[in-house]
């Protein structure tokens, strides 16, 4: 096999996966699972690259999948802790909501 075509999975598929948790960014635990299967990818491939120099030439697609996975894990991440807000907050509105229409129905009943 020649220099020039000496591929890296790894970094191909870090940069895929990266991909699909940007995309997917949206979806929370879907994109956070692939954003960091995404970042463990990249870096094992930047460890093989580091290793044979023959592999330089995937160096690209490793960093790419380094920050496609970090960007669309936060961005997931952000999204499920926005998600537990405000489900908590909608919850905490309910049992108010529901003290107020026993009092109103309490009114009512007089």
């Amino acid at each position: 096999m020649s220099d020039a075509t000496k591929k890296n999975g790894m970094a191909t598929a870090s940069l895929v996966l990266g991909i699909v948790s940007l995309a997917l960014c949206w979806t929370g635990w879907i994109a956070l699972a692939c954003g960091i299967i995404a970042i463990v990818l990249a870096v094992v491939a930047k460890n093989k690259i580091k290793a044979d120099p023959d592999l330089a030439n995937t160096s690209g697609q490793a960093t790419g999948g380094l920050i496609t996975g970090i960007i669309g894990s936060i961005l997931s991440l952000l999204l499920i802790i926005l998600a537990i807000m405000f489900v908590s907050s909608v919850a905490g509105d309910l049992e108010n909501f529901e003290k107020s229409l026993d009092e109103w129905e309490e009114l009512m009943d007089r």
